[in-house]
């Protein structure tokens, strides 16, 4: 196959296995084929990877010579004799942007990853159960509520003949004081006769006294139309009460779970000195500086590095650097450590 010619899918697959090859040969000659695929971002991922772990120097020399034709960004290979573990990066070895992050990264490879400050975990828990109280309490309030709202807007106001009156035997014990009513709807034509429906509610017990002395022979009250079954008396009741109760603890439960997140959102901020983020290792692409029109110098590197997914990601920071003098600049392939969130949320060191 002659170099313009570009391989075929069954050539890419060959020589990815190729790759695994215990022949140093043979993996150079799978290189040979993949350079002309190297639009393809996995190829170049595999490349890096064999770039940085290959024990021969011939391979990673094949490799480096397919990587520079697309940019000065990697920095050639120097002689090794045996296979390496790629070492854990160190703030020594690699240019800062900030210089004043050195600290910092040597605390987070001394001590690990920050660990989750403490009472986060309780916070979290107490936020939790907050909001199962709140949805608890919620159950109990809606339907309630849902009944209350039902015949304020669309309930009818009528009559109800009392038919009994209750309270408990021992009022010292507690109990509820409730009246027992009958009333009557509308017929649905002139043929039939109106409809009887019955209810039952707890009362107060003023309310129930007065009712005992008075002796009212009917009370009003309101229903719905579509539901005649759903009715209450046209005056304050304890359900009245009970359910205002329960919508406010409710609305304090929610408050204090809300409050409770923002707490725990607060304990876990990054500390001041402290990353946050996985460390990785990247290249510098190229770097730069211009004088701003205040006088300082301002530093533009762009750089790129691997993902923990294998993904290659490219990308460019600045800041001011009055300490650089032009020759200070750091080269195409010098290692820079990048804090490491997420795909879209990272920073260069």
């Amino acid at each position: 196959m002659s170099d313009a010619a570009s391989p075929t899918s069954a050539d890419v697959l060959k020589s990815l296995k190729l790759l695994r090859s215990g022949n140093a040969d043979e993996r150079r000659q799978a290189i040979e084929v993949l350079s002309h695929v190297t639009d393809d971002s996995r190829v170049l991922q595999v490349f890096d990877y064999l770039y940085q772990t290959d024990p021969d120097p011939g391979v990673r020399e094949a490799i480096w010579q397919v990587l520079s034709r697309r940019g000065p960004s990697v920095p050639a290979p120097s002689p090794r004799t045996g296979r390496q573990t790629p070492r854990t990066p160190t703030s020594g070895a690699a240019f800062l942007l900030n210089p004043a992050n050195r600290a910092r990264v040597r605390q987070h490879l001394s001590q690990g990853a920050a660990p989750a400050p403490r009472g986060s975990r309780a916070l979290s828990l107490l936020m939790g159960l907050l909001l199962l109280i709140t949805g608890f309490l919620s159950g109990l309030a809606a339907p309630a509520w849902i009944d209350w709202f039902r015949l304020r807007q669309n309930g009818i106001v009528t009559q109800a003949d009392i038919l009994g009156l209750s309270a408990p035997v021992a009022p010292e014990t507690g109990g509820a004081h409730t009246i027992a009513y009958r009333f009557r709807v509308p017929p649905a034509s002139e043929n039939e006769n109106a409809p009887e429906f019955f209810g039952e509610q707890q009362i107060s017990a003023d309310l129930h006294a007065w009712l005992a002395e008075t002796r009212p022979p009917a009370v009003s009250i309101v229903y719905l139309r579509d539901d005649p079954t759903r009715s209450r008396l046209n005056t304050e009741t304890p359900d009245d009460t009970r359910r205002e109760r329960l919508a406010i603890l409710a609305g304090g439960a929610a408050t204090i779970a809300l409050l409770v997140g923002v707490l725990n959102w607060i304990v876990r901020l990054p500390g001041r000195g402290a990353l946050r983020g996985r460390l990785l290792r990247g290249q510098v692409i190229a770097a730069q500086t211009r004088l701003e029109p205040d006088g300082q110098r301002r530093l533009t590197v762009r750089f790129r590095f691997l993902s923990p997914a294998r993904r290659l990601i490219t990308s460019e920071a600045s800041r001011l650097r009055s300490d650089l003098l032009p020759g200070d600049l750091p080269e195409p392939g010098t290692p820079v450590l990048i804090e490491y969130h997420s795909d879209r949320q990272f920073r260069l060191l």
